[in-house]
């Protein structure tokens, strides 16, 4: 004891290495081997020196050691004693404010503080703390005391009154510190609700207000954002009714600033006020909200850009609800007279439908009538007999017209309002749906878009006779050669029907057309009827209808199968569609009989254009690993089981692929592709018998296969498995094993299948972050030096690169390492580059690609280290003769949009590179990419790119005589951004 406390001594009287002698300390402390006591009395002739400094650096070692003890460590009496001492040394010097500040910061949150010590300590405070003299830190210090106690202790300093609300609000008086600040709008909320703001209220608000609206401009560095300032200080400035009186007119006269932030900043803040603020408070200011409010949202000017007019609209249906709250009867005269300003003024552009904001003037009006019954049955009376009675209009009138009548009824259908129950309407309202339907049958297409979208959102209003000439439309329309867009919008409406009305389309559609649809030749019709059932998969209604329909369509003739399969493929793909998946998986389901009919042709050697056709093969993989990705542990396991008996050949018994008929390495090869469909999504839980043997026999398929697909498939299914299962140092023999035999196989005339079963172990190993990986990679590495094996064995260092969808991911249930793209990348790169400079040219473009390969999907944060070594290559790549001039453009180009700070140095070099490839190159997308290159360079510092302006804008207008479209239409935007660079603010 004696040893550690004449240590801490000589320690403080040094000012070295305080912190760690002061742990010590603290461990004697808390183990009861010293008291607090004997540690402090150890350091009187420190804290009694006359020399500042070593004062100084007794409090730090009194604070280091206090910080380190338990919250609840001391009784009230020593704490009474440690708040009398930091009290004392906040005004012994202004040097030890700091210090003091971290010690209050911890004592404030110990358990046994009494109310007595907090008023010492702000009591001591008050009058000898200039905050904002402070350091950034040390303000950030005192802040924290702050929010510890608005949270935990605010009672205990109530009776202090105005004085403790004008310490906080001078505490923040001036402050600048984003951080800082985005503590303080935190928390004083909090404060400012439970706190009494007195004759303060006026100056507390001022002080918040000064930051309104927030100018700050975020970096790279920055923790925080402008909106999360702005939106944090616009609680503070609503946070209590006292600000009312305040607020409204400040966020009024922010709203007449010029940028478009501000005004932003002002909507939302006067948005807050109607929703925070007493109704009484708004009513008051209700003619100036609109007048401003009236010049956004209704005029065609700068100002009401669609975010702006947005905006506007959110502060005038927040006002309408402030209106409702005052009245409490949605019918009295205050509502009812600002609706009738509001329409007055939306009245000129209802009559035009030509008019630019005739469709806002609508939207703005949905807006106003979700907010209560009344309105939305005043606005809808007036806007469907304005619109219901006009006459002689033209073709785009009416597209106008239909979508105003579909977002009015809307807005009805949102506010449960019946249509026959609008006033004035109670005789007419039949005519809106009506007009719908009359103009789904129009010739033009885009009036026929316009209705479709409109019965959309009206078909649960549709009468009985309504929905009957509906459901013919639809027919006629699923029936028909109509473009893509009607197609869609025909689809979903039918599915819109069929959630609302089940039986009724079951009845009036579905089954009224399935015997044409299922003795129709036409495969075209075939196709299109297929495409409407399966729309409906999220209905479980039609599940079994669904299926049936699939199953009688696949195996039969290649056409319906082909159609089949993709309308299966989509169904899978859509999320939306997890029950139907789930429902395909039951037993006895399309799962079941796919794979039982598949099963059957390959092994029948049945009809070659089906069952071994790579496309249909393709698709049918496709959907039964879609299928077994979605169902649970069980339901997988019986699929296995039920199916495994099939597989016996590949999963149970050896094969030696020469010694097998042709027959037999047919039907091998091809059920290997449904085997990897079933093995590829199972869960890790489920234990596969025979592994080892399994994966011998993938190899061996993958070798020998003739069939690229199948080979492929192979391929693959052994690398997942060796993902998935080889697993502990004991299994690294295998690993070793296969390598042995890979290397062996390369001899073969057909070694491509080799290098594929290479790439795809070796990207399996790599993912996993298996301890032999290296290897792997150390000998594609060598064979890239291959002139024989050495191009195939570039798409090694693409597949490493790459993430599939469908194989060796997370979904899969494979194992994926954490940042495995950079870790390769970084094992890889120096020895591609070293090999790319010292190889012969026979070779030399292996390791080229490799090292395009091995940027791709890397962000600048990986490739930096080595950009140095990297940027030679690229730059010499850029140039019409090269190959592979695409693939680098595309590494610039994505390098450039995230702003690589190194490039900015070389601009000089490549920009005329560029401004090359986008007047020479032949082909169409190195021009365009070479074009988004210069683009993107303009994101650089303004004193870079000067220098370079004249010389690009008139070698870009040579460009614009391109005879492509779209290489033109690249070089305007091109060339626009670089003759605006010197006029726009630089951030530098």
């Amino acid at each position: 004891m004696t040893y550690v406390l004449n240590a801490i001594v000589d320690v403080v009287k040094n000012g070295n290495d305080i912190d760690s002698t002061c742990e010590l300390v603290s461990k004697e402390i808390s183990e009861k081997r010293l008291t607090f006591l004997q540690f402090v009395e150890s350091l009187e002739e420190i804290l009694t020196s006359t020399d500042k400094e070593i004062r100084l650096n007794g409090v730090k070692a009194f604070v280091a050691v206090l910080k380190k003890l338990p919250l609840d460590f001391f009784v009230p009496e020593e704490l009474d004693y440690i708040n009398q001492f930091l009290c004392e040394r906040f005004i012994d010097h202004h040097s030890f404010v700091p210090i003091v500040l971290i010690g209050i910061e911890y004592t404030v949150q110990m358990k046994n503080i009494t109310k007595q010590m907090i008023v010492r300590y702000f009591n001591t405070i008050m009058p000898h703390f200039h905050c904002q003299s402070q350091l950034q830190n040390d303000r950030n210090t005192f802040y924290c005391i702050l929010q510890y106690i608005f949270l935990n202790r605010l009672d205990d300093l109530r009776f202090m009154g105005p004085d403790f609300l004008y310490c906080v609000i001078s505490s923040m008086d001036g402050e600048r510190d984003p951080n800082n600040l985005i503590l303080l709008f935190r928390i004083l909320p909090q404060f400012l609700r439970h706190y009494p703001l007195g004759h303060l209220a006026e100056e507390t608000f001022d002080v918040i207000a000064c930051y309104f609206p927030i100018d700050f401009y975020e970096t790279e560095e920055s923790k925080i954002t402008r909106d999360e300032l702005a939106t944090n200080l616009s609680r503070c400035l609503t946070c209590v009714e006292e600000f009312a009186d305040f607020c409204i007119p400040l966020a009024l006269q922010k709203l007449e600033a010029s940028l478009k932030v501000a005004k932003l900043d002002s909507l939302h803040l006067l948005k807050l006020c109607c929703e925070n603020f007493d109704p009484i408070k708004i009513k008051n200011h209700i003619e100036e909200i609109w007048r401003i409010l009236k010049m956004i949202i209704m005029t065609d000017t700068e100002d009401s850009a669609d975010e702006i007019r947005e905006a506007a609209i959110g502060v005038l249906t927040a006002l309408l609800y402030s209106l409702t709250i005052i009245k409490g009867d949605n019918e009295q005269e205050q509502l009812s007279n600002f609706l009738d300003i509001v329409l007055k003024s939306s009245n000129r552009f209802l009559l035009d439908t030509q008019a630019t904001l005739f469709i806002p003037s609508i939207k703005l009006l949905c807006s106003v009538g979700k907010t209560s019954n009344y309105a939305s049955l005043k606005i809808a009376n007036k806007v469907y007999l304005i619109l219901l009675n006009k006459s002689d209009v033209s073709r785009t009138e009416i597209i106008r017209i239909i979508e105003a009548m579909g977002l009015i009824t809307n807005m009805c259908i949102q506010m449960s309002i019946d249509l026959s129950s609008i006033p004035e309407l109670e005789t007419r309202w039949e005519e809106i749906c009506c007009y719908f339907l009359l103009y789904a049958q129009n010739e033009f297409p885009e009036i026929i878009m316009s209705a479709l979208r409109a019965l959309k959102i009206s078909t649960k209003i549709l009468t009985n006779s309504q929905r009957t000439n509906y459901y013919c439309i639809l027919i006629k329309l699923i029936k028909s050669d109509t473009t893509d867009s009607i197609r869609k919008e025909t689809l979903s409406c039918f599915k819109e029907a069929a959630t609302h009305f089940k039986e009724e389309v079951n009845r009036e559609i579905i089954q009224f057309n399935l015997n044409i649809f299922n003795q129709s030749n036409d495969i075209v019709l075939k196709s299109k009827w297929l495409n409407a059932l399966c729309c409906l998969g999220k209905e479980e209604y039609f599940f079994t209808l669904i299926s049936d329909n699939l199953c009688a369509n696949l195996s039969e003739k290649q056409a319906e199968t082909e159609i089949t399969l993709k309308c299966l493929r989509d169904l899978v793909r859509n999320v939306e569609n997890i029950n139907l998946v789930h429902h395909f998986a039951l037993n006895g389901g399309l799962l079941n009989f796919i794979l039982t009919t598949w099963i059957n042709g390959i092994k029948s050697c049945a009809d070659f254009s089906i069952f071994r056709n790579e496309i249909i093969l393709e698709d049918v993989s496709f959907v039964i690993n879609s299928i077994v990705k979605v169902i649970n542990n069980s339901e997988q396991l019986q699929i296995l089981n039920q199916f495994s008996q099939y597989f016996n050949d590949i999963m149970n018994t050896k094969i030696n692929f020469k010694t097998l008929s042709d027959t037999q390495q047919g039907i091998h090869s091809y059920m290997v592709i449904l085997l990897e469909s079933i093995l590829n999504s199972l869960n890790t839980n489920i234990k596969l018998n025979n592994m080892i043997l399994l994966i011998e026999n993938c190899i061996e398929l993958s070798t020998y296969s003739n069939n690229s697909i199948c080979s492929l498939s192979a391929s693959r299914l052994t690398a997942t498995l060796i993902n998935k299962y080889i697993d502990g140092d004991e299994n690294d023999f295998l690993i070793d094993k296969f390598k042995l035999n890979l290397e062996s196989y390369l001899n073969l005339s057909n070694f491509n299948n080799v290098i594929i079963q290479i790439s795809w172990i070796t990207k399996s190993l790599s993912l996993k972050g298996h301890r032999k990986m290296l290897q792997w990679i150390d000998w594609s590495l060598n064979l890239l030096a291959d002139p024989l094996y050495g191009k195939m064995m570039t798409q090694c260092f693409k597949m490493l690169t790459q993430t599939d969808d469908g194989y060796l991911n997370k979904e899969c249930f494979c194992s994926v390492k954490l940042l495995y793209r950079q870790r390769i990348f970084c094992y890889v790169i120096e020895p591609l580059i070293s090999k790319y400079n010292t190889s012969p040219e026979s070779v030399k473009e292996n390791y080229l690609i490799s090292i395009l390969y091995q940027m791709d999907g890397n962000t600048y944060v990986t490739l930096s280290p080595y950009f140095s070594k990297i940027l030679p290559l690229l730059l010499q790549l850029l140039s019409p003769e090269q190959v592979y001039v695409l693939q680098s453009l595309q590494t610039f180009r994505n390098l450039l949009e995230s702003k690589t700070p190194v490039l900015e140095d070389y601009l000089q070099s490549f920009v005329p590179k560029l401004l090359n490839l986008s007047q020479s190159s032949k082909y169409m997308n190195i021009r365009i990419v070479a074009l988004q290159c210069l683009y993107n360079c303009c994101d650089y510092s303004l004193i870079k790119l000067l220098p370079l302006k004249r010389q690009v804008i008139s070698e870009l207008a040579k460009c614009l005589d391109d005879k492509k479209r779209l290489v033109r239409k690249e070089v305007v935007r091109t060339k626009s951004r670089w003759l605006s660079i010197d006029v726009v603010n630089d951030d530098d």
